[in-house]
């Protein structure tokens, strides 16, 4: 401290500047250090796809099976698929004449974001605006709502220890049995038949009961 207060009689103007440098270096330390943490382009969707497929309170990978009684076509098709990998979906549309299945494996943010897609935001039957929109907003979206149930219902939804598949794609199948063997090489053909029992009426809880035991016959 005395040699401080010695030089600073001898030359106030050096320990000035050799204050400012340090003030300066430890502005530019902190800095540097706040660069170091912030992320990169990459590493920032890398954490928004963490956040949309990561639960640790959840056991297992979410799935979620719909059963869509139309065949869709190519604008509703590329929504089906676009949506499911920008939500970071894995998964598979599967095209059959009388029932199209979609399986999707993910978060439960991203399954939300995707069944709001399929039971609410797609317009099923193409109903289109009124003229007097002012008037008729309400009933145009309880038709879509309507139109929406009717055409894609939600099968069944649970938990499996691992995801079996590695990414979302949409593919036609001839028949049933060729679309039953597509998801036969995957480990799980039994979502085909859920969503053909479904169209049949059955009981949702019978369904899910007989998942479990094709889960427990795959174990």
């Amino acid at each position: 401290m005395q040699a401080m207060k010695n030089e600073a009689v001898a030359d106030p103007s050096a320990i000035e500047h050799r204050v400012r440098a340090e003030m300066a270096q430890r502005i530019k330390n902190h800095e540097m250090r706040n660069q170091a943490r912030k992320l990169t382009p990459e590493e920032r969707r890398e954490k928004k796809k963490r956040k949309l497929t990561n639960d640790p309170s959840a056991g297992g990978v979410p799935v979620s099976l719909y059963r869509i009684d139309q065949m869709p076509n190519k604008q509703k098709l590329y929504k089906i698929d676009i949506n499911a990998q920008q939500n970071h979906l894995t998964g598979i549309c599967i095209l059959t004449e009388k029932c199209n299945l979609v399986v999707v494996e993910g978060g439960p943010k991203a399954q939300k974001r995707y069944r709001k897609l399929l039971t609410q935001r797609i317009d099923w039957h193409d109903v289109q605006n009124s003229e007097d929109e002012d008037e008729e907003d309400e009933d145009l979206e309880e038709a879509r709502r309507k139109a929406a149930s009717e055409v894609c219902k939600l099968v069944w939804e649970g938990a499996v220890v691992k995801a079996h598949f590695k990414n979302f794609r949409v593919e036609a199948a001839r028949s049933y049995d060729s679309a039953r063997k597509v998801l036969k090489d995957k480990g799980c053909e039994h979502y085909f038949d859920m969503a053909v029992r479904f169209g049949t009426g059955e009981e949702e809880s019978d369904i899910d009961d007989d998942d479990d035991d094709d889960d427990d016959d795959d174990d």
